[in-house]
């Protein structure tokens, strides 16, 4: 399942958020206005809760654009 989507503007960059469920999991691919390649995450369900990449290996943008895609939801 795939819904339409979102945008979140940052002072630099443009993000194009896509949500997709997988097997009960909630993932979102965001998409850039700059050169980067799209980002695949997820959120974390483990001693605390943490956003992480998939595949793993771009964490630290994972955490960055994570929180910025809870606070647009929160928000919303």
């Amino acid at each position: 399942m795939t819904d339409s989507g979102f945008e979140i503007v940052l002072s630099d960059i443009t993000m194009n958020v896509t949500t997709h469920v997988i097997s009960d999991n909630e993932i979102y691919r965001i998409t850039f206005s700059d050169s980067r390649p799209a980002l695949v995450i997820t959120e974390v369900i483990g001693k605390k809760l943490f956003w992480t990449s998939v595949p793993q290996g771009r964490q630290v943008e994972a955490e960055f654009f994570g929180a910025r895609i809870a606070e647009y939801l929160k928000n919303k």
